[in-house]
């Protein structure tokens, strides 16, 4: 979760580009000399970022935004370190199940699999002959995508340590409805990589209409296919980002009234239910406040919504869980 964060300042401070190589093990070392910093930030001078957004940037500003960066990619060796080592422990001792053993690979996997994807991105921004001065906003969503999912991962096996799973069948439709709901929150999370990676959230600053339309008149760009429209269009963008979470929001709280009326859940999944529709509504009530002040509040208010949406997945997940796998018999 703080990497996550530290990631959000970092693309949000435009910091992720201020590191323009990428050396695994010795980059672990910041550079140590004004010498260095200046090599430094010579490299960060060649790229288009700095060229059209920094031009006039100073070393010592340079320093504020190579922390956040360096603190992200030390943060990330971390979190590998911390997966991998007792991995190989239990591993050793033989204190894994079959499918613990499956799941601890697969975690550690991801993690390396995270560390590429986040080069791979941060290498889109990169070419000094290029127009591009941010990353492309398709790999920011692939690099954010993998860290739900291995914070989903994660918290799966958190979860089935501590049990709590209710194995009927009279939960299979629950279990789906939710289901269908976590799907639609991926998707929602993916377009708020979008949102972030084509800085279409500082289109509009009105809410609930875009502007003074509730539809604007420039939803589709005139020059532009279709498909360009719905995942490049900023415009087309910020409207479905904001429409589906608003459905999503309704669709859960009435997931989770409908639910709650049943006599058959436990206290535990009552309380889970609880949580994630207090979860869905402050995770829309954010949303919102970031719409409407992200010009005044442009780093706070993008981390906090990307954090609930993170509580909110788990939340979901814990959901999901409690309620099961029906046995293929039911």
């Amino acid at each position: 979760m703080i990497i996550l964060i530290v990631g959000g300042i970092t693309r949000l401070t435009y910091s992720g580009l201020s590191m323009v190589d990428w050396r695994p093990v010795m980059g672990i070392l910041p550079p140590l000399s004004e010498t260095d910093w200046e090599e430094v930030f010579a490299k960060y001078r060649e790229i288009p970022q700095f060229k059209v957004y920094n031009p006039e940037m100073t070393v010592d500003e340079f320093k504020d935004i190579f922390f956040w960066e360096y603190l992200h990619r030390i943060l990330g060796r971390l979190v590998g370190l911390l997966c991998l080592v007792p991995y190989l422990w239990f591993l050793w001792k033989k204190r894994l199940s079959g499918s613990m053993k499956g799941r601890g690979l697969g975690l550690v996997l991801l993690v390396g699999i995270q560390g590429l994807m986040g080069w791979y991105m941060v290498k889109s921004g990169l070419d000094p002959e290029g127009e591009r001065v941010l990353v492309s906003h398709y790999r920011l969503a692939v690099h954010l995508a993998l860290a739900f999912a291995l914070f989903g991962l994660a918290w799966w096996m958190i979860l089935d340590l501590g049990g709590g799973r209710e194995r009927t069948g009279s939960f299979r439709g629950l279990r789906l409805w939710a289901l269908g709901l976590l799907a639609l929150l991926c998707l929602q999370v993916t377009y708020g990589a979008f949102i972030s990676g084509s800085k279409a959230g500082y289109g509009f600053h009105t809410f609930p209409k875009m502007g003074d339309n509730w539809i604007p008149e420039t939803l589709f760009g005139d020059r532009l296919s279709v498909w360009k429209n719905f995942f490049e269009y900023p415009v087309f963008i910020q409207f479905f980002h904001r429409w589906l979470g608003a459905f999503l929001t309704v669709a859960t709280i009435g997931f989770g009234w409908v639910a709650l009326r049943s006599s058959s859940l436990s206290a535990g999944q009552r309380r889970r239910i609880v949580w994630l529709m207090g979860l869905v509504a402050t995770q829309f009530c954010l949303g919102v406040v970031t719409i409407l002040f992200l010009r005044e509040i442009d780093v706070l208010l993008p981390v906090l919504h990307q954090l609930a949406a993170l509580a909110l997945f788990a939340a979901f997940l814990a959901c999901i869980h409690s309620f099961g796998k029906p046995s293929p018999e039911q």
